[in-house]
């Protein structure tokens, strides 16, 4: 499977200076009734994807990494964001769904289940335990594509919504710092807050609209972004 995925990705070379944008991608499942829109509704929210999509909009050039499904619905956030000149790499699963609002919502209230090894899972919808829970492989592609990414970036906002996408997290955030780069934690979930202890600011996007929370990120990096240039 991880084969699959490492013949589906592309080989980006980001504009010196771009905002990558890194970490959980979902969907709102109730707002999938347009998948062919330019900007449909479904993504307009504050994951990885949505905000990606918000910074392009506000004219900053954006690239951005993250995990979505063998799906429509991956391709419904894919065509938005090359619309807004987002350079998207986006890691495909096969034979896997990407993710929705009811996978959050599975998750909001439950307790961590752990495997034989004691290792995090997460479950989706069906309850099916998602393939990148416990598989290091994936996990360790999407954080190395994104600390490529950071070689050349002027800001990093990594979105962490507790789905699993980003490992670790003080891991990336130890190289933008050492390289000088502006970093921000946008969190929908607070369970791994202490992660983001050293991020330049931590911003609670959990119920926030996709309008103020890319105000708010685009009002901390811009002048972040002049400052280390």
């Amino acid at each position: 499977m991880l084969q699959s995925l490492l013949n589906s990705v592309q080989s980006l070379s980001p504009q010196e200076g771009h905002v990558l944008v890194a970490g959980d991608i979902w969907i709102n499942q109730s707002q999938c009734q347009d998948l062919q829109g330019s900007r449909p509704d479904c993504i307009l929210h504050p994951s990885a994807a949505g905000i990606a999509l918000g910074l392009a909009e506000a004219g900053l050039t954006v690239t951005l990494v993250g995990f979505v499904g063998d799906d429509e619905l991956a391709d419904a956030i894919e065509r938005p964001l090359q619309t807004a000149g987002v350079a998207s790499d986006l890691l495909h699963i096969k034979q896997w769904q990407t993710f929705t609002d009811t996978a959050l919502d599975s998750l909001a209230g439950a307790e961590d289940a752990r495997d034989a090894q004691a290792r995090r899972r997460r479950r989706h919808k069906d309850e099916r335990a998602l393939p990148i829970d416990g598989m290091s492989e994936y996990e360790a592609h999407l954080q190395n594509r994104a600390e490529r990414y950071m070689r050349n970036a002027g800001a990093v906002v990594l979105v962490d919504y507790d789905l699993g996408s980003i490992a670790e997290p003080r891991a990336l955030v130890f190289v933008a710092n050492q390289r000088g780069v502006p970093c921000i934690a946008a969190l929908g979930s607070q369970r791994r807050i202490n992660q983001y202890v050293e991020v330049d600011r931590q911003m609670n996007v959990a119920g926030c609209s996709l309008r103020e929370t890319v105000r708010e990120i685009a009002t901390t990096l811009l002048p972040a972004m002049d400052a280390s240039s």
